[in-house]
């Protein structure tokens, strides 16, 4: 096909509305159904550090602009301690895990909120209750091994994880509307691959338009005119 003639490829979707409408249907069904039996649910607990002041022996002391500065430098820094061998090691010893460092590290996602002096720790896993175990033993022990290499008291647990029960990698809304979006799209290019490469005639523009020649007259289709009555 040299042109793509888009009135009648309007026209061929629109006799292939049924198709169209079966391949989303199918696609939609392969997904609800791998999301309900084979997608296992993954929860995840999070828990939060503050950078305080730095603690020099007095209880009223209270927190400077250096501190805030010094602080700020040391967000990103103290976000590659959490997942270092040096404190995963350390967590894995103290609950006993299975785990090696690298797959424990999978599970563990660290950020800053919002450029704050805030950390927040994510764990994600299958089991919730070690979600939240594994969470914040990471805050504790980060904590004290913050304190051994820098010889610093700036680190303190704001907010402590939780047992979490709903999954955090199942949303029925959000995955069907996905499934939807993606059903659209496969049934569109299968239909366009099929009429791309369909080179059968199938009108009278169609010969004119290949072969660049006249029609001088065409035998009509009188299969359709039966089903509409005699005359």
């Amino acid at each position: 096909m040299e042109e793509l003639d888009i009135r009648d490829l309007l026209s061929y979707f629109g006799t292939k509305i049924v198709s169209f409408m079966a391949i989303v249907a199918l696609v939609v069904t392969c997904g609800c159904l791998y999301s309900v039996f084979v997608q296992k649910p993954e929860f995840t607990s999070k828990t939060s550090i503050i950078l305080t002041g730095f603690s020099n022996g007095n209880s009223e002391s209270s927190i400077t602009q250096s501190d805030l500065t010094v602080n700020s430098k040391l967000v990103s820094t103290y976000q590659e301690i959490v997942k270092s061998r040096r404190v995963l090691n350390q967590v894995i010893s103290n609950l006993r895990l299975s785990y090696d460092t690298k797959a424990l590290a999978k599970m563990i996602s660290v950020g800053s909120v919002n450029d704050t002096e805030i950390i927040e720790i994510s764990v994600t896993n299958q089991d919730a209750k070690e979600a939240y175990l594994i969470a914040n033993e990471v805050a504790e022990v980060f904590g004290e091994e913050a304190k051994d290499l820098y010889n610093l008291s700036n680190v303190s647990i704001l907010d402590y994880a939780e047992i979490e029960s709903i999954p955090s990698n199942l949303n029925v809304t959000k995955q069907v509307i996905l499934y939807l979006a993606a059903g659209f799209v496969l049934a569109f290019v299968i239909l366009f691959i099929i009429y791309y490469f369909d080179t059968t005639i199938k009108s009278v523009s169609d010969v004119e338009r290949k072969y660049e020649l006249t029609i001088l007259g065409s035998v009509p289709d009188y299969s359709k005119k039966k089903k509409g009555g005699k005359r």
